[in-house]
């Protein structure tokens, strides 16, 4: 894929850059704008976001290569991710992402058709395990024995757009829990 980028894109990028004191801090940001947009990296894209930045190649890639929401590989529109830390592992999420497989016919670490199937570290949902994140969407509690609901799930949100990511670089409208430990510290 030849990366083009439009005048749209271009603005919503220099929007995000201008959110940062220094350019190169919002990296991680437009990386997931270009990520949305094209799917994945390839040299033209990491050039484009290392220009955009002022920053060397070499530490766009250097974050493409560590964190796993970027790929450098066209993925499936269907980006399953099953967490196989050990909590998750202990509640079946290994036998879970084989079932998925068998079902979706999609090895493990491999893309095929409209699926992407991985095994991820830790999606930070221990205590309801088995996690799996598709595309954006976290799903968890989900048992072995129920893969085969669970794919029947993906289908019918991907058929009716459901399971479409929703856009990083807009602001989130508010309304968290803000009686939540997590705010408490």
């Amino acid at each position: 894929m030849q990366m083009e980028i439009n005048s749209d894109l271009e603005a919503k990028c220099d929007a995000i850059i201008a959110q940062y004191p220094k350019k190169k801090s919002a990296a991680m940001m437009v990386m997931h704008l270009i990520q949305e947009q094209f799917g994945y990296f390839d040299d033209d894209a990491i050039k484009y976001v290392a220009g955009k930045l002022g920053v060397q190649p070499i530490e766009i890639y250097g974050m493409l290569s560590f964190y796993p929401m970027y790929s450098s590989e066209p993925r499936g529109r269907v980006h399953i991710k099953v967490c196989r830390t050990l909590s998750c592992a202990m509640a079946g999420s290994i036998k879970l992402g084989h079932e998925i497989s068998k079902i979706i016919n999609c090895p493990i670490g491999e893309t095929r058709g409209i699926y992407t199937l991985e095994f991820v570290e830790c999606l930070g949902n221990c205590a309801k395990a088995p996690n799996v994140q598709v595309n954006d969407k976290l799903f968890d509690g989900v048992p072995p024995e129920d893969a085969e609901k669970f794919v029947e799930k993906l289908k019918e949100l991907d058929a009716s757009g459901g399971l479409a990511p929703a856009p990083t670089w807009e602001k989130p409208a508010g309304g968290g829990d803000f009686n939540s430990p997590a705010y408490k510290g």
